[in-house]
């Protein structure tokens, strides 16, 4: 794919003459404009979607003195997919690697793999909230287990835990813009439906169900209020991550005020997550 660019070059020192050829640019079908200076002259590359368009658009500065017109064709740059390129794999954990594309997996691995593209801003395992819940999850007996995972994202966490083994499990958000995400990565990782259901919405739709691992990897002002509800559907380890480590008796004591007490605590920079479980009655 191509863009057809237009560049306009003047004198650098003529902020007047700047001003008025990107008011006549705002005049153009142009999808945006770039601006770069060498030598005292300045030049402004605009971008359109098809050269009809761009050769058109010149006739705008025909009656502007003082500027030079150049039109060019140029391969589209792929940013994103360059930026993907240039990332090595994330080893987490003792059992994890996770990459932006699977070209970036090493063949001989044996660790369980997980390919979670940059491209949305939904978890992808480089930040240490999600490499703690996942370096907890791999203590666990996963195998067979139901699963939730509240406030999924781009599903990392509910991926791992079918890749350790588990029966099923739900992957819940309550934005509507996750589901994309959601939906890809499952499909990326191979994963079935079925054992990976997504669900958007509110916490309350969850009416019943019991799941032996529940993770919230969030934040504590979203984590404690939502602590009622979430107790009455666990029948296991709550893994709680996204806190920083100056909130973290916070959150312990709002957990022990619905019941659950902490066996188990990481920390990673400023970052902590903890596991609990229902106190026995």
């Amino acid at each position: 794919m191509k863009d057809f660019i237009l560049d306009v070059s003047f004198d650098a020192r003529d902020t007047a003459l700047e001003e008025l050829v990107q008011s006549r640019l705002y005049l153009t079908p142009s999808t945006g404009s770039s601006s770069n200076e060498v030598n005292g002259t300045t030049t402004i590359s605009a971008y359109f979607d098809d050269a009809e368009q761009r050769d058109n658009s010149a006739g705008e500065f025909d009656d502007i003195d003082g500027i030079e017109l150049h039109a060019d064709d140029r391969e589209r740059i792929d940013w994103l997919d360059r930026y993907q390129q240039s990332l090595e794999p994330l080893f987490i954990g003792e059992q994890f690697i996770v990459a932006p594309d699977a070209s970036l997996i090493p063949a001989d691995t044996e660790r369980h793999t997980l390919v979670v593209p940059q491209e949305q801003a939904f978890g992808t395992g480089s930040h240490e909230t999600t490499s703690l819940c996942i370096e907890i999850l791999e203590t666990l007996d996963v195998p067979g287990k139901r699963g939730l995972d509240i406030g999924a994202g781009s599903g990392i966490l509910a991926l791992a835990m079918c890749r350790l083994g588990a029966d099923r499990v739900i992957a819940f958000d309550n934005d509507v813009d996750a589901f994309a995400a959601l939906r890809d990565n499952r499909v990326r990782n191979d994963v079935d439906d079925a054992r990976m259901p997504i669900f958007i919405g509110g916490l309350e739709a969850l009416r019943g169900g019991t799941f032996e691992i529940v993770t919230m990897n969030i934040i504590p002002e979203v984590i404690i209020p939502l602590l009622g509800d979430v107790t009455r559907h666990v029948a296991g380890s709550l893994i709680l991550s996204g806190i920083l480590v100056i909130k973290r008796d916070d959150v312990v004591r709002a957990c022990a005020a619905h019941g659950l007490e902490i066996v188990e605590e990481r920390t990673k920079g400023e970052w902590w997550a903890g596991r609990f479980t229902l106190r026995p009655l």
